[in-house]
């Protein structure tokens, strides 16, 4: 399991690195810089999206910073976030491109992230599988216990 945990690591990292920073910083940053010299004058009069792409960017480029740091919680919620928005940017951009039927947009460059999410659960689950099976157990436990009878004696009572 090792193992498994290091190569998901390294597979998140890599797509973090690629779609996280290369992409999710670098594109939005040239568009709100550039304008409508590098695209079309509907997206680059479009700052919101690129503000939610590069905040979405930000949570990946954070979860995968904990993922390292082995705060798999806290990666999983954050890559949860980064979820969300990565499905609002995708929103926006549909309702953007609503119009043309040739075009949905620069998909490509901000829905790979959906895969770092999936990586950062997939790791929570490997690395804390301890206490996941820990938590089932005293869930089992618990289940099985004796239920107290309203039908017996009390114990506190003292017979005569």
């Amino acid at each position: 399991m090792k193992v498994l945990s290091v190569i998901m690591k390294i597979v998140e990292t890599g797509i973090v690195c690629i779609w996280g920073v290369a992409v999710g910083i670098f594109f939005p940053v040239c568009i709100m810089a550039a304008g409508a010299e590098i695209v079309p004058a509907d997206i680059a009069a479009r700052t919101d999206i690129m503000v939610v792409w590069l905040v979405t960017a930000g949570l990946y480029i954070l979860a995968a910073a904990m993922v390292l740091g082995k705060h798999y919680r806290i990666a999983a919620g954050l890559a949860a976030a980064g979820l969300a928005g990565v499905l609002t940017v995708n929103g926006m951009f549909g309702s953007l491109y609503a119009h043309m039927t040739d075009n949905q947009g620069p998909r490509e460059l901000y829905l790979p992230l959906i895969f770092a999410t999936l990586l950062d659960i997939f790791i929570l689950a490997v690395e804390e599988r301890k206490n996941i099976a820990r938590l089932f157990e005293t869930k089992k436990a618990a289940k099985e216990e004796i239920a107290p009878s309203i039908l017996a004696d009390d114990p506190d009572e003292k017979h005569s």
